[in-house]
């Protein structure tokens, strides 16, 4: 049991966000919560600062030229005047190098390797399907059309459509059907009738045009499965093994599979081609920071790492918003999972070096939003899911040089092609793995 449980907290430490502390409210629970006496972060660092769709005009950032690349920001995003607009067009320039996803896929794309004839599936939120990066090759489905209101539109989808298949992504000439989940549903439930609908669809393909790959924004949680056994979650993953029956690559981030993927970056003034210059996961660096924190405050216990946790979030220097985040997991870790693994377990799975993870872009790209048909934002640091939307757009571009390979060899040659990286990680080599499979 404890070796499923530390399984499942390096999946939500992977995943890199405060998700699971908002579903724990969402759940009813309030002012009693052990989360009630947590304090709001004291941010003293602007390094990875979110200014999406911000007025920055008037505020005055030390050193924000040299910074500015760690920044979240989109394209309506307003920068300090300056007498020569230096910020603006520095900030274009950043935008414009981040939507080159780097590693070679210049080179493929010149050559014709382009997910030219491979149809992707991606199921997401309903999204702005009028983008100008993928309008062009975008097939929408709404899923559902009970909705009662006008429904938000999600950039998540739009991003995730951006990487795999956009005019600046992965696999730029790929046909994409993209299935929109509405807000009003369960999500589980929302996705299971996608995947339901998308297997029906492709019954009506000719074997030329079959989907060949499904991303999910949202996959199923094993531990809500183990909850209820028979609800909507279980009731997804039926769905996702009927269309791995039907030779369908599934991927959705944190899945567990033969091949987990991590994040990684390469900052825009750098040749975002040349694998050296790829840093490690800014979600990884900001949790390995916060755990040697713990260490060096002789933490031993939870309830020790739960009061130094607390008292980091107001007193510690140059603190970053990916580092109060970090905080803010393991201390939603500390109160719910406490019970079922031992903390200095835990916190050794913290420190140690990433172990066999494939490692794709997620920091300093952009991608197009639902803002507008040419907005688009820029991720200093990204999220395990534009890692996974890069891995899928290689499987497309693998199934357009190769369409007889198989998920495990698929997923062989992308492990075997890459390049060691951090600990006993490698970072994904595109060129490299389109030679492996185009000779297979």
């Amino acid at each position: 049991m404890k070796k499923t449980v530390v399984l499942l907290l390096v999946i939500v430490m992977i995943l890199g966000s405060i998700a699971g502390i908002l579903m724990y409210f969402s759940s009813g629970h309030g002012t009693n919560s052990p989360f009630a006496d947590i304090p709001a972060p004291i941010i003293e660092s602007f390094t990875f600062a979110d200014f999406t769709g911000a007025d920055l005009s008037d505020m005055k950032i030390e050193n924000i030229s040299e910074i500015l690349y760690t920044f979240t920001f989109d394209t309506s995003t307003k920068w300090p005047e300056t007498e020569d607009n230096s910020l603006q067009l520095l900030a274009n320039q950043v935008m414009e190098s981040g939507k080159y996803l780097g590693l070679g896929l210049s080179e493929l794309h010149q050559n014709g390797v382009t997910g030219k004839g491979i149809s992707v599936a991606i199921i997401d939120r309903t999204m702005l399907k009028e983008h100008e990066a993928f309008q062009d090759n975008l097939n929408y489905f709404e899923v559902s059309s009970s909705s009662t209101h006008e429904e938000e539109l999600s950039s998540h989808g739009s991003a995730l459509a951006g990487i795999v298949g956009g005019s600046s992504g992965v696999a730029p000439d790929a046909t994409l059907y993209y299935f929109a989940v509405s807000d009003d549903e369960d999500p589980y439930d929302g996705y299971k009738k996608a995947m339901e609908k998308l297997l029906d669809f492709q019954k009506t393909l000719p074997e030329e045009e079959k989907i060949r790959l499904v991303l999910l924004a949202l996959g199923p949680d094993p531990l809500q499965i183990a909850a209820d056994p028979e609800g909507p979650v279980k009731g997804l993953a039926d769905a996702l093994n009927k269309a791995k029956a039907e030779n369908i690559v599934v991927l959705y981030p944190g899945m567990q599979t033969s091949l987990p993927i991590t994040g990684t970056g390469c900052p825009p003034t750098m040749n975002r081609d040349e694998p050296d210059n790829y840093q490690v996961w800014s979600w990884t660096l900001a949790k390995k920071q916060i755990g040697d924190s713990l260490q060096s405050h002789n933490a031993n216990s939870w309830d020790e790492a739960i009061e130094i946790l607390k008292k980091l979030l107001t007193d510690m220097e140059e603190l970053n918003s990916i580092q109060a985040e970090a905080i803010n997991t393991f201390l939603y870790i500390a109160y719910v999972y406490s019970d079922y693994i031992e903390f200095n377990d835990w916190l050794e799975s913290i420190m140690s070096e990433p172990s066999d993870l494939l490692a794709a872009p997620s920091d300093f790209i952009a991608v197009p939003n639902s803002h507008g048909p040419q907005q688009y934002t820029y991720y200093g640091s990204g999220i395990l899911d534009w890692s996974t939307a890069y891995v899928a757009g290689l499987v497309t571009l693998g199934f357009q040089v190769n369409p007889t390979l198989t998920e495990n060899q698929i997923f062989q040659a992308l492990w075997e092609s890459g390049t060691p990286f951090y600990g006993t990680s490698r970072l994904v080599c595109p060129l490299e793995f389109i030679r492996a499979i185009g000779e297979a």
